[in-house]
């Protein structure tokens, strides 16, 4: 038997395992016996009148289903069939999964039935099944288990304890909804499409990972690219296995982008664009990437080069792997079931932003801001419709997102292309660059000038005075828009509100952020501390964080009377370089509200304590010294105070 199948890059015979070949110590009839123990406690413990969970003989169709949960103690009568795979299963696999569970389900008459892989529990309907019912409407409700990725860790505590969290969620509801002390829970469409697409970015990037760790193995041209690639989107290379999932996620996610995106411009451009279409015996790799791109093509004639301009990534893609090809053309069969003509901007908002999960964020330079604190703060500081916004580490755009839909509430007449005039965002980083534009432009993907202005470059680079941007040819930047061209756009002269969660970089590591560079960390500190004429503006100790320079250098673009709103570590109030952060406030600013939470973390990193930082710029000395300082120190959750946003694009 073959361990490996041949695949190609660019005309390059590899070798690319599949996870389907890899032997498994655990079987999943052992880790199902495993579930199934687990089940049995949690029902005992919980007091839930089912009937106790079983590994079934062979039934009247000859078939197994790993578990079965019968509807109480005396009763035979099966309630659920569960189906159970390895972790590298997509937990919607139709034929390893889905439709072994349905059978058997069907043939004993069971109500419900479910899919698992030990990371994720799907809760299905059987009659809607058989109903042939649209997906999403089929789905109970889901569950997440786990990270596992092999099962001989499965009573590990980090997973059976995170595994029995989610049985325990599945078996409570099951109980509560079968005995109708519950309504079935509805899924929202945006909630299962996420799930859905999720799935298959994790499933291609396990076979992209092995792609690009056996290539760079062998040969060294590859190597020095994926290197060159790892710098151009800010990020460091330092040839671990952290570094080749990171390459291979991005790879996933730029793919699935590229398809979504072209779906549901084909729903707005119908008469422009033609639908998706793959022939269902296309095998080859090299043959469905230039099918894909012929259909991206036509995008190009229309704009949005940014997101359909070939990358050196790209070329990983489409491996000459049979199983590759199969769970693309899988996610356009999927994408076709639905009509993105009819879905808000709204919910494709919220698909874009949730199809990375939080937790994986941080791999692809990503940083999730709370949008409670989001809205917190600019409830502060956005006072007008027309007021200039500024992000200056924008990331995929969570702070300009709600910034656009605020502008949109102040006046729902006004047009898509007039707010993006007024909100900027500035990355070092290429991918969350490339985010922030995309949501911010799939706002109304029916206008032909969608142009967000989104930079990639260091904000310690631009330079402003005490006239702001002045003179003009100071504030002329290279915008990367969604089109064929980079734009020269023009900043304005003064920002009235700067608004952001800047990275919590700590000095020792600033240099890190261009790794190339060795006197990066001097420039950025002399740049920030200096203005044009070389005068220092604040004394900042050596110890100080990157969030320190932000604030300072952000000052300069800053009107008279405009607002400064932050999200930051709050070191600074008891730290020795916090004294000199202090003084500056207190020389530029008046300082509107400080405000801690006593309840909740605002950052994502659990050990590092936050503060909202809300400052007024003022040049009037004696009206910053009548200040009224507020310190604010919540008992209770944000949610508490103000109506939950439960994701950036809640309206």
């Amino acid at each position: 038997m073959k361990n490996r199948k041949k695949s190609k890059i660019k005309g390059k015979s590899t070798k690319l395992p599949t996870p389907f070949e890899i032997t498994v110590h655990k079987t999943e009839r052992t880790a199902a016996s495993i579930l199934m123990h687990w089940m049995r406690q949690i029902i005992e413990e919980e007091n839930l009148n089912l009937g106790m969970p079983d590994v079934e003989t062979i039934g009247a169709d000859e078939k197994m289903p790993d578990i079965v949960i019968y509807e109480s103690r005396k009763s035979q009568k099966v309630l659920c069939v569960i189906e159970a795979k390895p972790p590298y299963y997509d937990v919607f696999d139709e034929k390893g999964l889905k439709e072994p569970a349905r059978q058997k389900a069907t043939k004993r008459k069971a109500k419900y039935f479910a899919t698992t892989n030990f990371k994720k529990l799907i809760w299905f309907s059987t009659e809607r099944v058989n109903a042939l019912r649209p997906e999403e409407e089929q789905i109970i409700d889901k569950y997440f288990l786990s990270e596992i990725e092999d099962l001989d860790s499965i009573e590990e505590i980090k997973y059976s304890e995170s595994i029995k969290r989610g049985l325990k969620a599945f078996l409570t509801k099951l109980y509560t909804v079968h005995t109708g002390k519950e309504p079935e829970p509805k899924q929202p469409i945006d909630e299962f499409l996420i799930l859905r697409l999720q799935e298959k970015i994790r499933i291609l990037s396990t076979y992209y990972k092995r792609i690009i760790e056996d290539e760079c193995h062998k040969d060294t041209t590859f190597a020095n690219k994926l290197k060159n690639w790892f710098l151009e989107q800010g990020w460091s290379f330092a040839w671990q296995k952290e570094d080749f999932d990171k390459a291979a996620r991005q790879t996933a996610y730029l793919l699935i982008n590229k398809i979504l995106f072209y779906n549901l411009l084909q729903a707005k451009r119908p008469h422009e664009l033609d639908p998706l279409e793959i022939p269902q015996g296309l095998t080859k790799g090299s043959i469905l990437q230039s099918t894909l791109q012929a259909y991206f093509n036509e995008v190009l004639k229309i704009d949005y080069e940014t997101i359909y301009t070939t990358d050196f990534i790209d070329i990983i893609a489409f491996p000459e792997a049979k199983e590759v090809v199969e769970e693309i053309k899988e996610l356009v069969r999927l994408l076709k079931r639905y009509d993105f003509s009819k879905i808000g901007y709204d919910i494709i908002g919220r698909i874009f932003e949730r199809l990375i999960p939080q937790e994986e964020r941080h791999n692809l330079g990503q940083y999730f801001t709370n949008p409670d604190v989001v809205d917190l703060i600019l409830k502060f500081c956005l006072t007008h419709e027309d007021d200039k916004v500024l992000d200056p580490s924008c990331g995929a755009g969570t702070f300009l997102v709600r910034a656009y839909q605020h502008k949109k509430l102040m006046n729902q007449y006004k047009r898509h292309e007039e707010i993006l005039d007024t909100i900027w965002g500035i990355d070092i980083a290429k991918f969350p660059a490339h985010l922030a534009t995309i949501n911010l432009a799939i706002n109304d993907l029916g206008v032909d000038k969608n142009y967000p202005n989104i930079l990639h470059q260091d904000f310690f680079s631009l330079l402003a005075g005490e006239k702001g941007f002045d003179p003009e040819n100071w504030r002329k930047v290279r915008a990367k828009t969604l089109g064929i061209e980079e734009r020269e756009v023009i900043h304005p002269r003064w920002f009235d509100v700067i608004v952001g969660n800047p990275p919590y970089t700590r000095q020792e590591e600033i240099g890190e952020i261009s790794p190339e560079d060795s006197q990066y960390k001097e420039n950025l500190i002399k740049k920030a501390l200096l203005d044009i004429r070389g005068k220092k503006i604040a004394k900042i100790g050596k110890r100080a964080g990157i969030y320190t320079y932000f604030f300072v250098h952000g000052t300069k673009f800053l009107k008279d009377g405009g607002h400064f709103g932050f999200i930051v570590s709050n070191a600074w109030l008891d730290v020795d370089y916090g004294k000199g952060l202090q003084e500056f406030f207190l020389k530029n600013y008046k300082i509107i509200a400080i405000i801690e939470s006593k309840v909740e973390r605002w950052f994502e990193e659990a050990d590092i304590n936050t503060c909202i930082v809300i400052l007024q710029k003022c040049k009037d000395e004696k009206e910053r010294n009548e200040n009224l300082v507020r310190f604010v120190y919540l008992k209770k959750p944000l949610r508490y105070f103000i109506p939950p946003a439960q994701d950036m694009w809640e309206k």
